[in-house]
């Protein structure tokens, strides 16, 4: 199966997606943050050196938190 769509757009559309469950994404904007090195903090691994920062969780979430924004935005509009 082959998903359509560049990884950002689909990294968009998931944050839209989970925009109303505050409380994952923001829970993983404060754990997946750059350590030091650059590198994620929230992605530790035994096997694997931990991504960049921002890793896929942060983007993720970062979307997410967007769409929840631009969704708030909509609803104070039309009050």
């Amino acid at each position: 199966m082959q998903i359509e769509g560049k990884p950002r757009d689909r990294i968009t559309e998931a944050g839209a997606v989970i925009a109303g469950w505050t409380r994952l994404w923001s829970q993983l904007l404060v754990v997946h943050v750059a350590g030091p090195d650059g590198r994620c903090r929230g992605c530790p691994s035994s096997l694997n050196v931990a991504p960049l920062s921002p890793c896929r969780l942060a983007e993720l979430a970062g979307a997410a938190q967007a769409a929840y924004r631009a969704q708030s935005r909509e609803r104070g509009a039309r009050a």
